[in-house]
Order: structure tokens, then sequence, then C-alpha cells
């Protein structure tokens, strides 16, 4: 590809990236998060024209904009951060302290502030000495700055690991809430960012083949640009409404139940130690198990945690450690067991014999064929058509 054709895509994808920008930045709902991602694709977009028009020639004739490509990407991570971050935040209310996160951007802005106060001779003069010139582009402000970008990109993906355990402890229906689009951008952004970074440092030591792929791999940042265009105008309402976990107050907590008066203190537990007996949490465990077996809140396929705990009158983090520690399960599991043996018992019982698959999924408390095949096989290794022939060809023929 020709560098013109180069500049080409990468003003085109700019364009894109001007326009997606201005409709992200105007939503009207997850108004944060839109305008962090609106930031950083108009700071991406501006950046990705620099980068094609990385020559000699360009910066001789705009000289004021030379060493602007050194101070942008200072804000790319962490904005990809803080996006992140809003998006799957139980809170995303802006924190004071989430401005610290630009302070690698306000220390390069002071460093170069010198070298953008002189003059447009001043600046021609030193682009005039190319090879300084070059080895300054790959020095350690530039190297610093792509550690910035693997370390913001590491985090992003870990904020979207920490959100989708979350869900598991909170929900029992995840399609709805596991940001599978975000998890998928913030991997293609961390490998635009990882290839660029081998790039970099391709054309630093001047390693064969990789150095040619020097500008070209912002093509991958162009490929992000219209990858989360797409998503925007196809699927607008994961931008239009809030994805983060919802905080919901916790309900009163009910008093636990004493122990007997000659029953001798209990040696102290990680139970005790978080405001919970042993003799609380059997009891707890107890009164959960018998509302789920006669008041199937299962077939409530959007149930969550915190409705569960308000049904039964326990304190939400109290019913999630009963789960978690006495059953060894997330909520997730917990609720898809019980829905997986509903359906079981559906399949085999003459009175459902007319329902279909989705039907029977329904009944259960799932609200998608897709989820309900794919926990059933998990849990029983098998397809729920495999069981309920097996089931009925084993009463056919007693042993």
């Amino acid at each position: 590809m020709s560098l013109f054709a180069l500049q080409v895509i990468l003003v085109a994808g700019a364009v894109q990236g001007l326009l997606l920008s201005a409709i992200l930045f105007t939503r009207k709902k997850n108004v944060l998060a839109n305008r962090l991602l609106s930031m950083l694709i108009l700071l991406v977009s501006f950046q990705s024209v620099l980068a094609g028009f990385d020559t000699r020639e360009f910066f001789m004739a705009f000289p004021h904009l030379s060493k602007v490509g050194w101070l942008l990407p200072s804000l790319f991570g962490p904005l990809l951060f803080l996006f992140t971050k809003k998006l799957t935040s139980e809170n995303p209310a802006w924190r004071r302290y989430e401005w610290l996160h630009f302070t690698p951007f306000f220390l390069i802005f002071l460093y170069l502030l010198p070298y953008y106060l002189q003059s447009a001779e001043a600046k021609m003069a030193y682009l005039n000495d190319f090879e300084k010139a070059s080895e300054d582009d790959f020095g350690v402000l530039n190297q610093l700055l792509n550690l910035l970008h693997l370390s913001y990109g590491l985090a992003a993906l870990l904020l979207i690991r920490k959100h989708e355990q979350r869900i598991l402890h909170n929900f029992s229906e995840i399609r709805k809430v596991r940001l599978r689009w975000l998890k998928q951008f913030i991997v293609l952004v961390f490998f635009t960012i990882l290839f660029g970074v081998t790039i970099f440092y391709a054309r630093k030591w001047n390693l064969p083949f990789l150095t040619g792929f020097y500008h070209y791999h912002y093509l991958g940042v162009i490929i992000c640009i219209y990858w989360i265009g797409y998503k925007a105008l196809s699927q607008p309402s994961i931008f239009q409404r809030s994805l983060a976990l919802t905080a919901v107050p916790q309900p009163a907590v009910v008093p636990e139940p004493e122990a007997p008066e000659d029953t001798a203190p209990p040696v102290a537990t990680k139970y005790e130690r978080s405001g919970i007996s042993e003799e609380a949490v059997d009891a707890y465990l107890l009164q959960l198990l018998e509302y789920m077996q006669e008041q199937k809140p299962y077939q409530n396929s959007d149930l969550t945690i915190q409705e569960l705990a308000e049904a039964i009158g326990m304190a939400k983090h109290h019913l999630s450690r009963v789960i978690n520690e006495r059953l060894g399960k997330n909520f997730f599991e917990f609720v898809n067991e019980y829905r997986v043996n509903e359906a079981k018992r559906l399949l085999v019982h003459p009175n459902f014999s007319h329902y279909t698959t989705l039907a029977i999924a329904m009944e259960a408390g799932f609200n998608s064929k897709a989820t309900f095949n794919a926990v059933f096989k998990k849990l029983t290794s098998m397809t729920p058509t495999a069981y309920a022939a097996q089931e009925k060809a084993a009463a056919a023929h007693p042993a």
C-alpha cells in the first residue's frame, strides 16, 4: 500500500471518528461514559492523521504540529480505562481522585512546553536535524508512553474480568449485563496497542520486515473506530443506557437467630468476623433452601440476588456469603441449578410433552434457548433433547 493510500484511509477514518465522537457526546443517557469514549475517539482520530502524515516535509510545513503526537497519546490509556470503569462500576459518578489519571498528560505537557513556545523558525531548525529528531522520536518519553498504554490496556481488561465475576454473583441471567461488546472492544484495542509497541521497537532497532509496518499499524486504530461506530449505529441501546450494575439500597436486616443459652460460645470464624455467626449461617441456609423449594423464585428469569435477599428478609451480603462459602457456588450457578432441575422434571412430565424446548426453558426460568442449552449441557453433560429421550427410553424399558 502506498503512503498516499494510507493517508486517504487514515483521513477517512478520522472523519468517521469525528462524526462518531459527536454522536456519542450528545447521548442523553450514560452521559459520562459516552463522553469519555467520545473524547478518546476524537483524540485518536487526530493522532491517526498525524501518524499518516508523519514525514519531515509535513512538519516543516506545519512546525507547530511537531511533537503534538507525543502529548496526545498520554490521554488514550486513562480515557480508555475510565470509560471502561464507568460502564462497569456500581457507582459510575465522577470522583475527584480520578483526575490523577491525567497526571502523565500534565507532566508531559510541562516537559514539552518550552518546545511548544518556540518560534516556527526554531522548530524548523530542530526538524532540519533529521537524525536528532528521529532519535528523539524513539527516546525515553515515547517508550514510557508505550508502557503507559500497555498498563492501562491491561487495567481495562482486568476491570472487564472483575465485572464478569461480579455479575455471576448478582444476576441469574447475565445475557443483558454481560457487556460482551465492551470486552471485544477492549481486547481489540489492547492487541492494537501491543502490535503498535512491537512495530515501534522494530523501527527503533531497525528490525527487518516489521520495520516496514511503521505508520501502517495505525490501520488497526481505524478498524477500532469503524468497529465501535458500527456498534453505535447498529446497536445504539448499548450506548444509551447505563450498563453498570445498579447499586440497590440494602433491605432491613432481620435479627440473627439466637443460639440456645446452654450452647458454648463458638470459636471465632470468618462469618463472625464479617458480622454473622455460624448458627446464623445455618439458619439462613435452611431458610434459603426452603424458600427456593417452596416459592420457586428461580422461575423469574430476571431474578437478582438483591431481589432474593429482600424476599427472604436478609442482607444481600449475608445471602451472598451463604451461597458462596457454604454452598461453594456463585449466584448464577446456584439459581441455574434449580432451573435445570425444574427443566429435567418438565421434560419427562406427561403434562408438558407437547411443549417445545424453548417453552420448557421459559417455564423453568430461562429467557433464551441458547442459555438454557448451554447451562443444561454444562450441568448434565447432555442436551435437553438427549436427556428427555434417555429418560423416556429408561421409563419404557425399566431394568
